[in-house]
């Protein structure tokens, strides 16, 4: 039941005239070619003109249509002597293989084998954009827990090195004992200070010195704490405010996006890209083709078009929408045009 087709095993003789066999699908096309009434659908292909583009049947088959451009597709066989022999295949064949392939997986869908590929992408939709949904409220929430951090963590740590300088030597060190024994310490240099009623500041907290002075802590270091003091006092009595880094609001650009077009002067009214998509590709007043909308079908149809072109004008650019199935692969084929 998981398979395409059943198999068999051909028995042939090799170029040194040794029985080889192989194991090969019963295609459609296998079973046809053992009935007379179909035999006008092969063609025998000398070894002579077999070439890259010949394929076997079974896996031209299991290629979506606009990957067969180009290709041929045969089975194998032998000959009155036991030699491997390949017949080339009608268009008409792969038609009917094509059909009752189209059969084949309705009964697969019925037994719950197959998971047709519509349902198959509104599910996988359904998902992403739940998900998408979710990412954002994790992004929502934590940057409303981030402005709340900034604005609540300042004050603890002001608070904090407030309570630790009240306690300092109990209380009774002054703004230049607590310069001196930062220095000492190695945090930061101790200058000359004068003024009796200089004021550190850190946030909205401040507390007086052991001398009667008004203190605040100013920073969640004793580095900090030693050097805005310092320098408050040389520079007078003017209060600091605190350093805070500043967000810089980012714009999220999009990214640079080639926008499909056509050289509509040049072109020769083929009828190829308006036959393949009607909507999106249009004709002027001048019976040349243009690009109406291209949100009205898939890029993989845009890149179709622009192979399909005799005149090589269609440029498909990069697709609008990045969701698109097999997407790496039309980007791929869509180079040599853009």
């Amino acid at each position: 039941l998981d398979e395409t087709w059943p198999t068999y095993t051909l028995e042939y003789l090799d170029d040194e005239g040794e029985t080889a066999t192989m194991e090969l699908p019963i295609t459609t096309a296998d079973w046809a070619a053992t009935e007379v009434r179909f035999r006008k659908n092969f063609q025998s292909v000398g070894e002579d003109q077999w070439g890259d583009d010949m394929m076997p049947f079974h896996e031209f088959m299991a290629l979506p249509r606009e990957d067969r451009l180009g290709r041929r597709p045969f089975i194998w066989t032998i000959d009155g002597d036991k030699r491997l022999e390949r017949l080339r295949v009608s268009a008409q064949m792969v038609e009917l293989a094509d059909d009752r392939l189209n059969f084949w997986h309705q009964l697969r869908q019925v037994a719950g084998l197959d998971v047709p590929g519509a349902v198959h992408d509104d599910v996988q939709a359904e998902l992403e954009s739940e998900l998408d949904s979710r990412l954002e409220a994790l992004k929502e929430e934590y940057e409303k827990k981030i402005v709340e951090l900034k604005a609540a963590y300042p004050r603890v740590v002001a608070r904090r090195m407030a309570e630790g300088l009240l306690s300092f030597k109990d209380g009774e060190a002054t703004v230049a004992d607590i310069l001196a024994e930062a220095a000492s310490a190695g945090l930061a240099p101790v200058g000359p200070i004068e003024g009796a009623n200089a004021v550190v500041v850190v946030g909205d907290e401040q507390a007086p010195s052991g001398n009667g002075a008004p203190v605040a802590t100013t920073g969640p270091t004793p580095a900090a704490t030693a050097t805005t003091p310092q320098a408050a006092l040389q520079g007078g009595a003017s209060p600091a405010e605190p350093a805070t880094a500043a967000v810089a609001d980012e714009e999220d650009d999009d990214d640079f996006r080639a926008e499909p077009w056509i050289e509509t002067a040049r072109c020769t009214t083929c009828n190829e890209c308006t036959n393949l998509n009607g909507r999106m590709f249009v004709y002027d007043e001048n019976k040349q083709a243009y690009i109406k909308d291209p949100l009205a079908g898939t890029f993989a149809q845009m890149v179709q078009a622009a192979e399909r072109c005799p005149a090589g004008i269609i440029h498909p650019g990069d697709p609008l929408n990045p969701k698109e199935k097999d997407l790496e692969k039309w980007i791929e084929r869509a180079k040599p045009f853009n």
